[in-house]
């Protein structure tokens, strides 16, 4: 073999392994934006749940099936979880994780966010 022929052997080997190694490298990064999105998906359903429960509520209340004062109170709630998922929803939307742990499953977002919604109705309103 000749020295051109090995030069041309270890640089086509050379761009081979940059090209099949790079999404490899790149799939670090991936995993964070990734985790990201799930905790932006997560939060988004539990909105979501939340307008159809209130629809739900507007409902029964439109149909005579609650009272006045029970429909309300419960409307409130409601409306509060939904300010408070939508503020997580920003904070989420500016690239800062509700949980840390890049490893955690469904159900620990959602503890997450109830979390969240138990820490805000225990803050006093001003």
């Amino acid at each position: 073999m000749s020295v051109e022929g090995l030069l041309l052997a270890l640089l086509l080997a050379g761009l081979t392994s940059a090209w099949v190694g790079r999404p490899l490298l790149r799939r670090q990064g991936d995993v964070a934006a990734v985790f990201l999105s799930k905790q932006q998906e997560r939060a988004r359903a539990y909105y979501e749940r939340v307008l159809a429960n209130i629809r739900d509520l507007d409902e029964d209340f439109n149909t005579g099936k609650i009272s006045p004062e029970e429909y309300a109170s419960e409307r409130e709630q409601w409306v509060q979880r939904g300010m408070i998922v939508l503020k997580l929803i920003d904070e989420l939307d500016a690239q800062h994780n509700i949980i840390d742990n890049t490893q955690a499953d469904d159900a620990a977002i959602d503890a997450a966010i109830e979390a969240a919604i138990q820490a805000a109705r225990a803050e006093p309103v001003s």
